[in-house]
């Protein structure tokens, strides 16, 4: 082999080796889309823009926000995944993403294989309520009530993560309460308000209105931590279920096939981003708690709630509709 040639190859090879840690320095170099896989207009949707924002203002573009709603985010995260590889596609995911591993069949995708985690954002609380008059006022009323008295719980849907919250508490209080699915939660709350559910554990975004308004009575949340917002509600684990934790969490992932560099990258601005004072007031509209994980804590937390929704799925008997 020639000394002209073997330079080459060593050229060649360099460029090679350097080139992601280039590509890297040089991200983003093209436009950028932030998947939100719900409607427009809800808890998701602003913390999806409101992170888009701050985020294009760090690298001075403007991220596109695509709302993907559908087959309970699974369309959107499947888009996020099958994306192009170049760090520009990002999905903002929710507790749905693992929980889904077990809801439905068959996914065309894995959480903790398919998506390469970036940091997990926040979480917010969903809040156990019942009727402004009922007798209940707190968890143990709760359940002496349900283990005599033949009761119902609403939700948003089969799956929802009012669905989960609740079957979690069912397990883990060794009680049974009969699930009445709705089409949403607004209507879900009116027949609670009206006396026709027993109880609802509602996003935090959605019954706070209600609590504030006395129409509803709050008497546990469901995070580890009471809120800001309630400080006088204790947790469900203070009332008497000490293992018992339920949040929606938001999280942020691209395509496994990212190169890693970018992925770190992205990572590490995504935790400048949240640490921005403005997000928090934001956040405090829909209850939540910033969190502004690694990426290596986000695989681990994924790997885990998708264990966990599946004891609970897989117990419960739930399928979601595909």
């Amino acid at each position: 082999m020639t000394l002209l040639k073997r330079l080459s190859l060593i050229v060649a090879a360099a460029i090679v080796v350097a080139s992601p840690a280039a590509r890297a320095q040089e991200f983003p170099s093209g436009q950028m889309r932030l998947i939100v896989p719900f409607a427009a207009g809800g808890a998701a949707d602003i913390i999806g823009r409101s992170i888009a924002e701050k985020l294009g203002a760090l690298y001075g573009k403007t991220i596109i926000v695509e709302n993907m709603p559908g087959a309970g985010s699974n369309l959107g995260v499947t888009a996020a995944v099958r994306a192009q590889p170049d760090g520009l596609t990002l999905v903002l995911a929710s507790v749905a993403v693992a929980a889904n591993v077990s809801l439905f069949k068959s996914l065309p995708f894995d959480p903790t294989k398919d998506l390469a985690p970036l940091t997990l954002a926040l979480e917010t609380p969903n809040v156990v309520i019942v009727p402004a008059g009922s007798d209940i006022k707190t968890v143990q009323d709760l359940i002496a009530h349900v283990k005599k008295t033949p009761s119902s719980y609403a939700s948003a849907g089969v799956g929802s993560s009012l669905h989960l919250a609740a079957e979690l508490f069912k397990q883990q209080a060794g009680v049974d309460i009969t699930h009445v699915p709705y089409r949403g939660s607004s209507p879900a709350l009116t027949d609670l308000i009206t006396g026709r559910i027993d109880v609802m554990f509602d996003n935090a975004s959605t019954a706070l209105p209600q609590v504030q308004g006395g129409k509803v009575r709050a008497i546990a949340v469901t995070t580890k931590a009471r809120i800001d917002q309630l400080p006088d509600v204790p947790t469900v684990a203070e009332s008497g279920l000490p293992g018992y934790e339920m949040s929606n969490w938001w999280a942020l992932y691209v395509t496994a096939k990212t190169p890693p560099a970018i992925a770190a990258k992205l990572s590490a601005d995504l935790r400048k981003v949240l640490a921005d004072p403005d997000l928090k007031k934001r956040f405090d509209e829909v209850s939540g708690r910033i969190v502004a994980s690694s990426a290596e804590e986000l695989g681990a937390h994924t790997a885990r709630e998708v264990k966990k929704w599946d004891q609970v799925v897989e117990s419960a008997g739930i399928r979601a509709s595909q």
